[in-house]
């Protein structure tokens, strides 16, 4: 599975695809993850992961990664 380790540093906001990200709630993120492509999604799940934790949005982030890796997701 191509998701991210846990030994890669998370990235910082200033790096994140989504502008505001850490002041951004969970339904705000969850519109934007849609738009991300394979890179941009495994960023802010590291940042995710490492710094806010917020299960749904993990979980949301992972399954984009799927998508994505099937073809069925790919961002326009």
């Amino acid at each position: 599975m191509d998701l991210p380790d846990d030994i890669t540093p998370a990235p910082t906001t200033q790096e994140l695809p989504i502008a505001d990200y850490k002041h951004l709630p969970r339904i705000e993120v969850e519109g934007h993850v849609g738009e991300l492509g394979k890179d941009e999604a495994t960023a802010v799940l590291r940042y995710e992961r490492g710094h806010r934790d917020r299960t749904p949005i993990i979980q949301l982030l992972t399954s984009r990664l799927r998508q994505l890796r099937s073809g069925e997701g790919q961002s326009s």
